[in-house]
């Protein structure tokens, strides 16, 4: 998270964000706590966690002891919330203000950690019915009204209902607690709590509060890490790292698998078969790159942005490439035309577009913190995605009613089974992802984004499937081999006369004609003939005149009214 963004919006209170979290390490500089209702707090970090798999030591202060072992691993199973240099700054003014309290609330700040439904649980803060509010730090009223049991203290309950205790075990029915002081006139208050352990999964929330009015512009400086017992991956990223490792492997034997197809029958490689090497060995590299991001990730708990940044723009060059191959492809590109003629300025240019807007809107999610931003500006930059998918599809799908037409009239069934066969692949495709999408669109604007955290590695995977899939579909239906020449592209002549697809279309008029007339072939018959050859031109038409055609088509119809 970046100093300068707007702050999150939290389910009960507003807190601000303050750390600097490109990973499981969040830093904080220079960072302010955001007023509440009754105190001011920030939001020093908020992560879903999976319980540790091993006991830790809890008797020693030796961090080395306590929380890495003589031998740390990053996958040895404990999880924990380590405090790394927390201290907290206030100004001179307000230091003599405190009078050098080394007690009472004067100088206090709290640092709190809790499972998220410890705020509903009435474990951490109160309800105010009286101004219905929820209220974070006990006051006088409070006190008096028997809602919380020390003034001036964050309301916090231990797993015995106690308030105001140190120490506990975060989880949705305990918070952890511990107690910073300023010790008499000091500017500076340093934190020794160097671990916070967790023992239950879940979706983890850490505070620091301060609830005395006089400390509110307090500042913090230093870094909190966050550790899963596999690593450093936050718990709703944690099982990407496999499956990119699972994704890497697959994508290698695609790739292995079509390069044994390509050089055995190198004899029947088309200018398609290039264009889908092209993409198959693109995909190969991105998820390499995205395995190695998140191996990176895993073991230091910082991101690499360099990483990062070329794992996301192979990312938006494969989907650019992938889109540009599936309309090709439904063009009839090697098998009813063998170039793109006029029009493939138009797929590149929309080409162009819809990857600069991919990698701008990539870039921001994977490289910047995407949970920093405003569903505005997340909006600002999904819609043109959005919108270049959508010209996409309706492109795709017509250009594959063209190229299905114009096969049935050409008669080639071997070519035509093929592409009703892709026709099928790709109509399932777009149905998942669109039921995918609107289940994605549910599952992040409901509470089960933070119910079902470990799950949410899901929506970035799915994407990932459905692409390898279609990809594999494409590289069987199009793979070369002796029958390649069956549904490579070739002349009219070579596959049927003109005259004798034109005396086929036209047979069934002329026989109803004749049967209707003998002997005399009406003026209408006339019409619908050189309307129907119109139109059979029209379909054998590769170049750019085809809405000519369809104009002329549609003269010749008009003179039948």
């Amino acid at each position: 998270m970046r100093v300068g963004v707007l702050a999150r919006v939290l389910a009960l209170a507003l807190v601000a964000p303050i750390a600097r979290a490109r990973a499981s390490a969040h830093e904080y500089a220079d960072a302010s706590l955001y007023p509440t209702a009754n105190g001011a707090i920030a939001l020093a970090g908020r992560e879903g966690i999976f319980a540790s798999t091993i006991a830790l030591n809890r008797t020693t202060s030796r961090v080395s002891e306590a929380w890495l072992g003589p031998n740390p691993r990053v996958n040895d199973g404990r999880a924990y919330v380590r405090l790394d240099g927390i201290e907290f700054t206030r100004g001179e003014e307000t230091a003599r203000a405190s009078g050098g309290a080394t007690g009472g609330a004067d100088g206090l700040v709290e640092i709190l950690m809790f499972e998220r439904r410890a705020t509903t649980n009435d474990v951490v803060g109160t309800w105010d019915e009286r101004d219905g509010t929820r209220k974070f730090c006990c006051d006088e009223d409070l006190l008096l009204r028997g809602l919380c049991s020390r003034v001036n203290r964050a309301i916090a309950r231990s797993g015995e209902g106690r308030d105001g205790d140190v120490g506990g075990t975060p989880s949705e029915t305990s918070a952890f607690r511990a107690e910073v002081w300023f010790d008499g006139g000091d500017l500076v208050a340093r934190s020794d709590v160097q671990a916070v352990s967790v023992d239950e999964s879940g979706m983890y929330v850490l505070w620091f509060v301060v609830c005395d009015a006089q400390h509110a512009g307090v500042r913090v400086r230093g870094r909190t890490l966050w550790k899963n017992p596999s690593g450093y991956l936050p718990g709703a990223k944690t099982a990407l790292l496999p499956f990119f490792g699972f994704a890497t492997s697959a994508h290698l034997g695609l790739g292995f698998l079509w390069a044994i197809a390509c050089a055995t029958n190198w004899r029947y490689v088309l200018g398609l078969h290039n264009c889908i090497t092209v993409v198959v060995g693109m995909s190969m590299t991105e998820m390499a790159a995205w395995y190695f991001d998140y191996s990176s990730f895993n073991a230091t708990g910082y991101r690499s942005e360099f990483v990062t940044l070329v794992a996301v723009l192979l990312g938006s060059l494969r989907a650019t490439l992938s889109r540009t191959l599936v309309l090709m492809v439904s063009m009839g590109y090697g098998v009813v035309r063998p170039t793109l003629g006029g029009i493939s300025v138009k797929v590149v240019s929309l080409g162009i577009c819809y990857l600069f807007s991919a990698a701008v809107k990539d870039v921001v999610e994977h490289v910047g913190a995407v949970d920093d931003l405003q569903p505005g500006a997340k909006l600002f930059l999904v819609l043109p995605v959005s919108a270049f998918d959508s010209v996409f599809v309706l492109w795709i799908f017509n250009s594959l009613s063209r190229t299905l037409t114009q096969l049935v009239l050409r008669k080639q069934t071997h070519k035509l089974r093929l592409y009703r066969a892709f026709t099928n692949v790709l109509a399932a495709a777009v149905a998942a992802s669109i039921g995918w999408l609107a289940f994605e669109t549910w599952f992040k604007s409901t509470e089960m984004i933070d119910k079902k955290w470990e799950s949410a590695w899901m929506l970035h995977a799915f994407w990932h499937v459905v692409s390898f899939g279609l990809l594999a579909a494409i590289c069987f239906l199009w793979r070369p081999d002796d029958g390649s020449a069956r549904y490579a592209y070739s002349e009219l002549s070579s596959d049927v006369s003109e005259d004798s697809w034109w005396s086929s279309a036209v047979a069934t008029d002329e026989e109803a004609n004749a049967h209707r007339t003998p002997g005399k072939t009406p003026q209408s018959s006339k019409v619908m003939t050189s309307a129907k050859k119109t139109r059979a031109m029209h379909d054998f038409s590769l170049g750019d005149d085809d809405d000519d055609s369809a104009r002329e088509l549609e003269t010749e119809m008009g003179k039948l009214e």
